[in-house]
Formats: C-alpha cells, structure tokens, sequence
C-alpha cells in the first residue's frame, strides 16, 4: 500500500537564495558558485517574493532580434556578438533581482506529491520552491526530487523505472 508522501520529506532544505537588491553580476556569481538554475528572492524574513531562473539572467544578454526569429538555425555565426562578454555589460550587470524576478509558483511544505509534480509540469520550472503555512522558503525540490519520490515506492511494486 503506498501513503501519501508530502513534498517537504523530499525537498532539499539547503537553498541558495538572493534578496531584491542582489545584482545580475552578484546573481551570475552565485550560480556558477553554487551550481544552481534557480534563485529564490526572499525578504528579510525569508518570505519567498520571487524567483530568478538562470534562463532569466542569460536572456539579459541576448541580442534582441533573437526573439524576433522563429528559427535561428541558418545563423551559425554571431559575428562581434560572440565576443561580448558579461563583464563588457555594465548596465546590464547592475539590474537587480527587483527588475527581473517573477512571481513565484510555490507549494507547502505539507502538500503532496502530485500537487508538486502537477505545478513544476503546468508551469515548466526546474526547481519548486516550498513554504511554510505563513510563506517563509523553507526548501526547494527538483524535477529529479520529485519523480525520485513519486516512482520510488511504484518500483517496488513490479513497475520497472
């Protein structure tokens, strides 16, 4: 028989989180830092307001016209576009997690697999970050966490992973 499995006994408790005053170029040295794709914003009180992506930071320095093409693959070559570097983006490299967070899609600590696996599927993400009842972050769980936790027990019930 199998039981519900809440998300937080899956969830990973160690997060990397940033505030809404973190700068890209601060945002950029946490992630290749701690190896991670996505940045919680929290308050002071850890109350989760938004969430930066690694796609999010990296579109910061597209080139514009990228959006304008439904298919980039006859450009195999960005020409003087390839030497632009990061650091050569001062203005871009200031914008603070204010000016790029999105609204964060949540769950509770408490709320079940399904719940989980049915949000990070609905609104595309990587990483899900969890709350507690008054919203404060209290882990996060990826893709691979949460379908480690919804097929384990099936497994062992005769389905083959």
């Amino acid at each position: 028989m199998i039981t519900e499995v809440c998300i937080g006994e899956c969830m990973k408790r160690k997060v990397v989180t940033v505030t809404a005053s973190t700068t890209v170029e601060e945002a950029a040295r946490v992630v290749v830092q701690e190896r991670v794709g996505t940045l919680p914003v929290v308050d002071e009180q850890s109350i989760l307001t938004g969430v930066v992506r690694l796609q999010d930071l990296l579109q910061i320095f597209m080139p514009d016209f990228v959006a304008l093409l439904d298919d980039i693959d006859f450009v195999h070559d960005f020409g003087p576009l390839e030497q632009v570097l990061p650091q050569h983006m001062s203005q871009e490299l200031q914008l603070t997690m204010t000016d790029l967070a999105a609204t964060p899609v949540a769950v509770e600590e408490d709320d079940g697999l399904m719940r989980a696996l049915v949000t990070i599927v609905k609104h595309q993400l990587q990483d899900l970050p969890i709350v507690d009842k008054a919203g404060r972050l209290v882990g996060i769980a990826s893709r691979v966490d949460i379908a480690r936790a919804f097929f384990a027990p099936r497994v062992g019930d005769g389905l083959s992973p």
